[in-house]
C-alpha cells in the first residue's frame, strides 16, 4: 500500500494504525502528488490511500493517472472535507472509497482487512 498525506505526523499515525492489520504493509509513503504517482509506478500497490488535499496538488491528480492502468490500485481517499463536492469529484476522478478523517478509523481498518483478504485470495487463485 501507498499511503499519501501531507503531514508527516498523520502518516505517521495512519502507519501506527495500520501496524495492527497484518495483510496491509505500507511499501511507501508521499506528501505530494507527483511523489505518490512515481511511487505507484514503481511499486504497483493494490491500495492507495490518500488525502484528498497534498502538499502539492490534490488525490485527483493522482486517481486520474491510474485510472485506466491494469491491475489498477484500489483508490481510497480520505479527507476532513466531507462535503457533497469534494466527495463527487474524488468518485468522478476514480476513487473506489470516500472517507470522514475525522471519523473512528475501525470501519475503515475493517473494510481494508477484507480488501487485503480478497486481494490475497484473488492473487492465490492466479496462481493455481
Amino acid at each position: 500500500m501507498v499511503l499519501a498525506d501531507p503531514s508527516a505526523i498523520v502518516r505517521a499515525g495512519i502507519k501506527r494504525i495500520l501496524a495492527d492489520v497484518p495483510e496491509i504493509h505500507v511499501i511507501d509513503e508521499c506528501s505530494d502528488s507527483k511523489s505518490a504517482i512515481a511511487s505507484i509506478a514503481a511499486h504497483n500497490p493494490d491500495i492507495v490511500i490518500m488525502d484528498f488535499h497534498l502538499a502539492s496538488g490534490t488525490a485527483v491528480e493522482i486517481l486520474r493517472t491510474f485510472r485506466t492502468t491494469v491491475p489498477r490500485p484500489i483508490g481510497i481517499v480520505y479527507t476532513f472535507d466531507t462535503d457533497a463536492c469534494t466527495r463527487a469529484i474524488s468518485y468522478a476522478a476514480g476513487a473506489d472509497v470516500f472517507y470522514d478523517k475525522s471519523k473512528d478509523m475501525t470501519p475503515l481498518l475493517t473494510m481494508l482487512r477484507k480488501l487485503a483478504a480478497a486481494l490475497q485470495q484473488s492473487q492465490e487463485l492466479a496462481f493455481r
